[in-house]
C-alpha cells in the first residue's frame, strides 16, 4: 500500500497506543496543556520583547501563529484549527508572463490570468510517448535504490532529486523551468521532491492544502517567504504513466487557493452535503480517520476539477489550492513523481538540522539535505545548498533534454 507522506494527515500516526492509567492521564492532560499554551501564546502576541525568553517551542509558535489561528483555536477550545499558517494570495501586478521564452512553451496573458483565477495549470505536455519509455525506466531505477538523503528513514522516495541523477535530468530540462519561471521569476530552487506510486487497490487521498508547510511540525513554518501573500512556491506533478479517474487522478477545487481554510475536530471529513465524489475524495478516508479533522469548505459540483494527465504531462499548481485523489479502483498502478520550486528569496528549514513531520511519526535528518539552483542565480543565500548529482558514467544521460 502507498504511503503518502506529504498530504496533510494521509497516513494514520501509527505507533503503539499508551496504556494503563499513565497513558490515560497523559491522554487527558496533553490537549489541556495545549490550550493553556496556545491560550498564553495568544494573549502575550503583541507582546515581542517577551518572546525571545519563551523556550523554543512555544517561540516558534508565536511566530507562525498568527491573531486569527491563536484567537480561532481559543475560542472554538480547541475543536478548530487552520490547515497551515493563515494567509491570502493576491493578483500579481500584472499577468504578464516573469520571463520570455520560446514559442512553444511561452504563456500568454490569458494563461497567468487563469492560473492565478483556478490555482493550476495543465496539462502541459512535456514529452511524447516514444521519450517517456526511457524517462520512465530511468524513474523507475531511482525505486530500486536505496536513499543516500534520508538512508534510515521509511521514506525511501523523498528528495531523490540530490541523489538521483535521473531525477534532476528530468527536473532541469527547460520545457519545465522555463515554464515555472514565467509564474514565479528568473531564479528558482527546488527543495522538496517525492514519488508517487499509487498501487492498485490504494485508497484515497483527502482534500489538503498548504502554503509553508506548517502542519509538518505545527508549531513552526517549514516555508518562510518574504511575503506569505504573494505566490513563492509551486509544485509540479509529472504523470510517468497515464493517470485518469479509475487509477486515482488528481482533482482540484479551483479556486480555493485564495486563503488558508480551518479544519473542525470530528466529522466525515467534509461538510453539509457536496456532490458524490467530494464526499469519495474527502470522506471516510485516511485523513479524517487519522487526524479526526474535517475541512471546513463548502464543496459544490462547479469547483470540482479532475486532472487526468497521459504519460508524459504534467499540471503545475499552487500547493494553497486544495486538491485530492479518488482511490485506485484500476489493476493499474497510477505513477508520477513532484518537485517543489520555490524563490530564492524563500528560506527553508531554518535552525533546524532534524525535521519532524509530526503526523508521520518520521524525522528526517537535514545532513545531506539541501536546495538545489533549478534557474538562474541565488542572490539571497539564505538556504544550505547541493549540487545536483551527475551520472558517474557520462553515456548514460538522456539525450530527451531538448
Amino acid at each position: 500500500m502507498e504511503k503518502h507522506y506529504d498530504a496533510v494527515g494521509t497516513v494514520d500516526s501509527g505507533g503503539p497506543k499508551l496504556e494503563g492509567v499513565r497513558g490515560k492521564i497523559r491522554a487527558k492532560v496533553k490537549p489541556k496543556v495545549i490550550f493553556c499554551i496556545i491560550l498564553f501564546v495568544a494573549l502575550t502576541k503583541r507582546l515581542k520583547f517577551l518572546h525571545k525568553h519563551y523556550p523554543y517551542k512555544i517561540r516558534e509558535l508565536a511566530r507562525s501563529w498568527d491573531s486569527k489561528m491563536l484567537w480561532t483555536f481559543v475560542f472554538s477550545r480547541g475543536t478548530r484549527v487552520f490547515m497551515d499558517q493563515n494567509c491570502v494570495m493576491k493578483d500579481p501586478p500584472t499577468f504578464q508572463p516573469l520571463i520570455k521564452t520560446r514559442p512553444e512553451w511561452q504563456f500568454t496573458e490569458a494563461d497567468i490570468r487563469t492560473f492565478y483565477r483556478d490555482g493550476f495549470i495543465g496539462p502541459i505536455t512535456l514529452w511524447t510517448p516514444e521519450e517517456m519509455v526511457e524517462i520512465r525506466r530511468k524513474v523507475d531505477s531511482v525505486m530500486e535504490r536505496p536513499s543516500k538523503v534520508y538512508p534510515t528513514a521509511q521514506n525511501q522516495y523523498r528528495d531523490r532529486y540530490i541523489d538521483a541523477p535521473e531525477f534532476w535530468e528530468v527536473i532541469s530540462m527547460p520545457q519545465l523551468n522555463e515554464r515555472l519561471a514565467q509564474l514565479l521569476g528568473p531564479d528558482l530552487l527546488v527543495w522538496r521532491s517525492q514519488i508517487f506510486n499509487k498501487k492498485s487497490g490504494d485508497p484515497e487521498i483527502t482534500w489538503h492544502q498548504a502554503s509553508t508547510y506548517m502542519a509538518e511540525q505545527r508549531i513552526k513554518a517549514t516555508l518562510e517567504p518574504k511575503n506569505l501573500s504573494e505566490l513563492f512556491q509551486l509544485t509540479t506533478w509529472i504523470a510517468i504513466d497515464d493517470a485518469y479517474y479509475e487509477n486515482g487522478c488528481m482533482h482540484f477545487l479551483k479556486g480555493t487557493h485564495r486563503k488558508m481554510w480551518s479544519m473542525q475536530k470530528g466529522g466525515s471529513g467534509y461538510i453539509g452535503n457536496p456532490p458524490e465524489l467530494a464526499k469519495i475524495i474527502g470522506g471516510q478516508g485516511r485523513f479524517a480517520k487519522a487526524s479526526g479533522l474535517t475541512l471546513e469548505v463548502p464543496i459544490t459540483a462547479d469547483m470540482i476539477v479532475p486532472m487526468p494527465l497521459k504519460s508524459g504531462q504534467c499540471v503545475i499548481f499552487t500547493e494553497r489550492c486544495i486538491h485530492g485523489s479518488p482511490p485506485n479502483n484500476s489493476p493499474n498502478r497510477r505513477f508520477g513523481f513532484v518537485f517543489r520550486t520555490i524563490k530564492t528569496s524563500v528560506q527553508v528549514y531554518r535552525e533546524e538540522s532534524i525535521h519532524e513531520v509530526t503526523y508521520l511519526r518520521e524525522k528526517y535528518d537535514l545532513n545531506n539535505w539541501g536546495c538545489a539552483l533549478l534557474r538562474g542565480e541565488d542572490k539571497y543565500h539564505l538556504n544550505r545548498m547541493i549540487k545536483p548529482p551527475v551520472y558517474q558514467q557520462p553515456e548514460l544521460a538522456t539525450s530527451s533534454a531538448r
